[in-house]
């Protein structure tokens, strides 16, 4: 038992019994194991010789009970922590849970002088899916998005979704080309997904990316809003990409 309390229930109750066998010894020396199990001359302690005898079985139980109940409890709050902690629809977490483990990463950064990567992302036509398709088309396109976040993000690193079609994810910057290689991955899916052609739509998905430098520290949120601007940076090359390419002009290269 790892409950305290479940276990000082039952110690007392095997502590009580066995001062009342030494009590008993040394009341009656030879003959106390006959005493204890013979039958009383009278009533009363008679049934205090099946108490005491119970004793100890009884506070067993009872501070198995106790651990049951405790265990139980401890369950339903992580259960209830995790649900506050994760977003319904994806699975991912959401932003209280994004935040309180980010916090955490960011002070181990410090302490370990490690970089980190945070992955900014969001459809771009999403509000588009929405109206024309409805909103349980979104939350498809939405749970699509996490599936390919879930396939290319490491399971060590924190993965959320902080708010409508907006994703982030936190990782240990283990090479200089880790941004490269994450977003080349996901547009790979993307543009899978697309050729595909199981949806009656395409999705369109931009990505930003912020870097932390334990050597001059951020906040958490400056380095969201750094990724923020860099994926509106890209959104906004994307849009001249086309444009050009519409009046036939030489094309820009395109982020990723």
């Amino acid at each position: 038992m790892k409950s305290k309390l479940a276990i000082t229930v039952a110690f007392w109750g095997w502590f009580l019994f066995i001062v009342w066998l030494f009590y008993d010894y040394a009341v009656y020396q030879d003959r106390w194991i006959i005493h204890i199990f013979q039958p009383a001359p009278g009533f009363e302690v008679h049934v205090f010789h099946i108490l005491i005898i119970l004793l100890p079985i009884i506070y067993t139980f009872l501070g198995f009970f106790i651990y049951e109940r405790e265990k139980l409890l401890k369950q339903s709050e992580e259960k209830y922590r995790e649900l506050a902690l994760l977003d319904e629809l994806t699975s991912l977490y959401n932003r209280r849970g994004f935040s309180f483990l980010a916090e955490q990463q960011l002070k181990k950064a410090d302490r370990a002088k490690k970089s980190l990567l945070l992955l900014c992302a969001g459809v771009d036509n999403i509000q588009w899916i929405n109206d024309k398709f409805g909103h349980q088309e979104r939350d498809r396109v939405l749970i699509d998005i996490a599936g390919f976040l879930k396939k290319h993000i490491r399971k060590s690193d924190i993965l959320a979704r902080i708010g409508g079609d907006e994703f982030v994810a936190l990782m240990d910057k283990t090479i200089d080309e880790l941004p490269q290689i994450i977003a080349k991955r996901l547009s790979e899916s993307v543009l899978n997904f697309n050729i595909a052609g199981t949806r009656s739509y395409k999705i369109f998905l931009s990505m930003g990316f912020g870097h932390y430098n334990p050597a001059s520290p951020c906040s958490l949120q400056e380095l969201i809003h750094q990724a923020d601007e860099n994926m509106h940076e890209k959104k906004t090359i994307k849009i001249e990409f086309n444009i050009t390419e519409k009046h036939g002009e030489k094309s820009r290269v395109g982020p990723y």
